[in-house]
């Protein structure tokens, strides 16, 4: 006997981990001009998929290797991401694993967000 109704949901697979990285912001106002010289942040990534049953349909250890795997191959380790923003690399991991939504905070504290 089913003791609840069954309500229709989207499902989500996340990933959540750190990358060491440097950037820099060339055109920070004068509050912060500090920002355009390169500094370091532990980058936050949080990326979310699509998933069709609750039952492990995509293995997040899988997710999170291939994609950890992806950054130091194509920016190096500590990751190089030289004048892109949390919102350009969102984006540049959106387009390049097909996933619904990345977020980069810096140092977890703030950052950006990307969806489809």
């Amino acid at each position: 006997m089913e003791i609840y109704k069954k309500v229709p949901v989207k499902q989500y697979m996340l990933v959540d981990f750190e990358i060491e990285g440097f950037h820099h912001y060339p055109m920070a106002p004068a509050p912060v001009e500090f920002l355009q010289y390169d500094h370091r942040h532990l980058f936050q990534i949080r990326m979310a998929w699509t998933v069709d049953h609750a039952n492990r349909e995509k293995e997040i250890f899988i997710y999170t290797d291939k994609v950890k795997d992806w950054i130091q191959t194509t920016f190096g380790s500590p990751a190089q991401f030289n004048n892109r923003s949390c919102e350009m690399i969102a984006e540049i991991l959106l387009e390049e694993f097909n996933c619904e939504w990345v977020e980069v905070l810096e140092d977890g504290k703030g950052g950006g967000r990307v969806e489809k």
